[in-house]
């Protein structure tokens, strides 16, 4: 067995045995560790024996949240009733889906995420425990940027953890996870401060490692809108990394990211596959005729890859493996148009509802900022960084489809609960005055 799963384990099971022995909390950094290290699909991970580590994971933090002492309501935010509704109606799809095998997976991951949402709201009930959750994040995205660092070449393909293994789905969770990082730093955490700052800035570099460009776009977009969420008592502070950080953008951007925003390339078959915004206005062109079949309803999940065959041409296919068989289908590349195709008007109303609620947590952290109302700024700062990270993961959304990604499930979980302590201190300084 090498070092690396000898650690792995350790950390593990000692994650495992505090969530029992000291605070359940610990039991989500073992689920994290899970994530990040993903021990099944690293060389590594073979002379493990053959578990279901972040099944492991959450079903100890599960027992131990029943144990303990600071269990509190559970479905206790509006965003965890919005999911769970989201979840029924995926439940009453079965009775008109096109295709139940794929259909099921994406119901079990969100019967997995609705769980994980009420761990994450159960066990983390303090600033410190949300920077905490955070920061064990960053250093997850560190091992990716190690792995990343070590890639032979290429785009990094099969780098990430689960749900985003490939280069645009690694690219996007690090792109949400830097935007989250970064607001870590305006705040007083002590000397991992630095560790921090050293992560954000691997962080960066694996991003540019991964050449997605819908990535970057949503990092660059979303660095824009930022710019109308910071507290005037750290303006200097934002700004002056604002500007180290767009240095060493450009410094890191090599000649490959520039090639794939205006090339085409070929793939395992040897076809040209059309990476311009063109072969994506066909998708979307074609999600439209297959919405219109049933636009209050859906059509169940991957439908665009189901009927693709009908709708788009055979130019912008790409050959699939199906069983043994390879066939020529092509899957959603829009977050919108793959939940409208999926989950027609009444799925994209009921999942627009979570991301009103969001949005409505960004604003008030703007109105609390205008206001210059008597606040703790380190919630704020924190609120901020969250929800412009919900920001980047729906405008990356744009130029993939990201709906299985975990990191914004995380972030429908994190951002009640700094919601609900940016409550309690406005009044407690109401209260005050």
């Amino acid at each position: 067995m090498s070092l690396t799963a000898i650690a792995f384990l350790a950390a593990y099971f000692g994650c495992l045995f505090r969530a029992f022995s000291k605070d359940p909390k610990w039991g989500l950094y073992a689920y994290l560790l899970a994530f990040y290290a993903h021990p099944v699909g690293r060389w590594w991970g073979q002379s493990l024996p053959d578990l279901r580590w972040s099944f492991l994971a959450a079903l100890v933090t599960l027992i131990a949240v029943f144990f303990s002492k600071k269990k509190g309501r559970w479905l206790s935010s509006k965003e965890s009733k919005y999911y769970l509704v989201f979840l029924l109606y995926l439940l009453a799809q079965y009775l008109w889906v096109l295709n139940s095998a794929f259909h099921t997976i994406f119901v079990l991951l969100v019967v997995k995420y609705f769980i994980l949402i009420l761990l994450i709201q159960q066990c983390l009930k303090t600033k410190e425990d949300v920077i905490g959750f955070i920061i064990c994040n960053a250093l997850g995205a560190l091992y990716f940027g190690y792995l990343g660092y070590s890639y032979g070449g290429g785009r990094l393909e099969g780098v990430g953890g689960p749900g985003v293994e490939s280069a645009n789905g690694l690219g996007q969770h690090l792109s949400i996870l830097l935007v989250i990082s970064s607001y870590l730093l305006l705040i007083k955490i002590g000397k991992i401060k630095y560790l921090l700052l050293f992560a954000v800035l691997v962080i960066l570099n694996t991003i540019m490692l991964t050449e997605s460009r819908g990535a970057l776009l949503s990092l660059v977009l979303t660095g824009v809108v930022a710019i109308f969420f910071v507290p005037p008592s750290v303006k200097k502070v934002f700004f002056s990394l604002a500007i180290l950080g767009a240095v060493a953008f450009g410094l890191l951007m090599g000649p490959q990211i520039i090639e794939r925003f205006k090339s085409t390339q070929k793939n395992s078959y040897g076809q040209i596959q059309d990476k311009s915004a063109a072969s994506r206005l066909v998708i979307i062109k074609a999600q439209y005729e297959i919405f219109k079949e049933k636009p209050l309803l859906g059509q169940g999940h991957r439908t665009t890859l189901v009927l693709s065959p009908l709708y788009i041409p055979q130019e912008y296919l790409s050959k699939v493996k199906s069983g043994e068989q390879v066939v020529q289908r092509r899957a959603s590349h829009n977050f919108l148009m793959g939940m409208l195709t999926d989950h027609g008007i009444i799925g994209v109303s009921l999942y627009g509802l979570i991301c009103l609620s969001l949005f409505k947590s960004l604003l008030k952290v703007r109105k609390v900022i205008k206001a210059e109302a008597k606040v703790d700024n380190e919630l704020l700062l924190i609120q901020a960084g969250l929800c412009l990270g919900f920001v980047c993961y729906l405008i990356a959304g744009m130029f993939s489809n990201n709906k299985i990604f975990e990191i914004a499930v995380w972030l429908i979980a994190l951002i009640p609960i700094i919601n609900r302590l940016l409550e309690q201190s406005l009044s407690r300084n109401q209260n005050a005055n």
